[in-house]
């Protein structure tokens, strides 16, 4: 339910703040005291076209905020998820902002959205009725969705729904798979040559990375092998290397210390050093040795680098992708259908779920067709209770074609149907969106909505302009009935008859002021004595008396105590007033 709503800065408002009663919420004030711009603001916060006259003049800025509170409506909260917004608390703040260069932008729980989201959840929170572009009702979609589920075929339709969407993916998949076939069928034997050139190379994981690795190293090992050479003949014991040099430093320090004993510890250490270069002489040779004994397959390396790179060129992707297409090219050439005899069957199968599906539409249809005039006869009672003598309404059904008529290659579309109103008698039926008057459209609305309030999805059901052109006993019968309603949704009304005013559990009046030269719109919530002489001013305009205020606690007693009738008084009172 709408919980409490905020305006600042639009039209004639400085600043409202309203609090809203969870069942029906009236609205009074006389003409032009701007009770329309409160259902108006509701309407922004649905997605409307903001139009920069809408800010009060002398403003940079202005915003409707309301609040929406979605506990116990697990279904409300689910659909409002499946938009991508997240409500916090169970609650979803709704904001429309509007500046003075024209631009506008809506937040919903602090985040900017597109209008066309806002519109699609205010499709959820709020159907409003009157003079405003958001009535859900007037679309065909919605009159479908409100009628399968009154004649228990919304599930059924729903799920021939997605009976419909599955076939027409198989049917796009069988086409694109067909249409592979067919490729590959052309393509088999360049198919098949490619598998087995990509098969005999037989390449493996990793392969390319490792064999340039080992490409490099070969590539190094001349070096390797120089410098081994230069570092043995460095060591070597030939005239000018380092064992020379060191043999001849030991014999000498051996011959010093011959003659001079403390000298000894320097021949040990030369003859150690001498033993040290032999040895790492030696291993160098090793080295170099099995070096040398070594193959050297660069050639083949360069051979097979050289087919790796081909076959990269020739299918024109890398050595991972090589190996994906092997793969691919396998798995294709085992599945394989020569005939394409598994194609035929899935075609087969798919004509047969499309019959199938052309039957369940047909029961479809024949359930709304026979449940239309029970429908029909149920609406038209609520009508002539709220003041439609002669009006009807009917469903249009759209018929379904002969199945041996639909196309082969896409089922039919389930057939929609139209709501379609009589306002008198010896009239052709035109659809709601005809209807000039928003008073009617209004009762044509709540006549509708009172079948079944209670499968009803959206939260907060709006209604402007009921009262227009009634009076009397259908006033009685419309506060009556939007007080049912109520008791289900949460309803905000419009209304200038004290006979709907008084059914109300929380009444608010809007009043226009003037203060220092400026006319501001403010809304004050009414109890006690304010609500008994709003509900006078109702039934006797300026011509308040004791009389009238008698009348109007009579009335408001009335529907307090469930009374079928106000008193006579105070319904003559109340239809002179309307």
């Amino acid at each position: 339910m709408l919980t409490w709503l905020s305006i600042q800065g639009l039209a004639l408002v400085d600043r409202i703040e309203l609090s809203f009663d969870p069942a029906l919420n009236v609205l009074t004030g006389e003409t032009g005291a701007g009770k329309s711009l409160i259902l108006g603001s509701v309407a922004l916060l649905l997605g409307e076209r903001a139009d920069p006259d809408w800010l009060r003049a002398g403003e940079d800025r202005g915003f409707v905020e309301g609040n929406f509170d979605l506990g116990g409506r697990p279904d409300l909260l689910e659909a409002v998820r499946a938009l991508e917004i997240e409500p916090e608390e169970n609650c979803v703040i709704v904001r429309r902002e509007l500046t003075g260069d024209g631009r506008n932008r809506a937040l919903v729980n602090g985040r900017t959205v597109l209008i066309s989201q806002l519109r699609k959840l205010g499709d959820l929170l709020v159907d409003l009725h009157g003079q405003h572009e958001h009535q859900l009702l007037l679309r065909a979609e919605s009159q479908a969705d409100f009628y399968d589920a009154w004649a228990g075929v919304l599930e059924a339709r729903t799920a021939l729904e997605r009976d419909r969407a599955a076939i027409v993916e198989e049917e796009r998949a069988l086409r694109a798979d067909r249409a592979a076939w067919e490729r590959d069928r052309a393509d088999e034997e360049r198919l098949r040559e490619d598998l087995a050139e990509l098969s005999d190379a037989s390449l493996e994981t990793g392969e390319e990375e490792r064999l340039n690795e080992e490409r490099e190293r070969l590539r190094q090992r001349e070096r390797m092998l120089e410098s081994l050479r230069t570092a043995r003949e460095s060591l070597a014991a030939e005239e000018g290397a380092a064992e020379g040099f060191v043999r001849r430093a030991a014999r000498m320090l051996r011959s010093l210390a011959s003659t001079v004993p403390d000298q000894g510890a320097l021949a040990d250490q030369a003859e150690s050093l001498l033993d040290s270069l032999r040895d790492l002489a030696a291993r160098i040779e090793g080295v170099e040795a099995r070096a040398l004994e070594e193959p050297l397959p660069l050639d083949q390396l360069e051979t097979r680098l050289d087919l790796i790179h081909r076959l990269k060129r020739k299918h024109r992707t890398d050595f991972p992708g090589l190996m994906e297409l092997r793969d691919s090219l396998w798995a294709r050439s085992r599945a394989f259908d020569p005939g394409g005899q598994g194609l035929d069957s899935r075609d087969a199968a798919l004509q047969q779920r499309m019959v199938e599906f052309g039957r369940e539409v047909d029961a479809l249809v024949d359930k709304r067709r026979r449940e239309a005039a029970r429908f029909e006869r149920d609406v038209e009672a609520r009508l002539q209770k709220l003041g439609f003598q002669k009006a009807s309404l009917s469903i249009a059904l759209v018929e379904s074609d002969d199945p041996r008529n639909r196309p082969a290659i896409d089922p039919a579309a389930i057939p929609g149907l139209e709501f379609q109103f009589r306002p008198n008698a010896g009239e052709p039926p035109r659809s709601l969106r005809r209807i000039a008057s928003g008073g009617e459209l209004s009762r044509v609305m709540l006549a509708v909505k009172s079948l079944m309030a209670e499968r009803d999805r959206v939260a907060v059901l709006v209604f402007d302009e009921v009262d227009q052109g009634i009076g009397g006993a259908v006033g009685e019968e419309v506060g009556r009935t939007l007080r049912a309603l109520a008791s289900r949704r949460q309803v905000l009304c419009i209304t200038h008859l004290p006979l709907i005013a008084a059914h109300g559990t929380r009444h608010f009046e809007v009043v226009k002021s003037s203060t220092r030269g400026r006319t501001t719109t403010g809304v004050r919530m009414l109890t006690g004595k304010d609500r008994e002489e709003e509900i006078s001013r109702l039934l006797a305009g300026a011509r308040v008396t004791e009389t009238t205020r008698r009348q109007a606690r009579e009335l408001l007693d009335a529907v307090r105590d469930g009374a079928s009738v106000p008193s006579p008084r105070a319904r003559r009172a109340a239809s002179r007033g309307a």
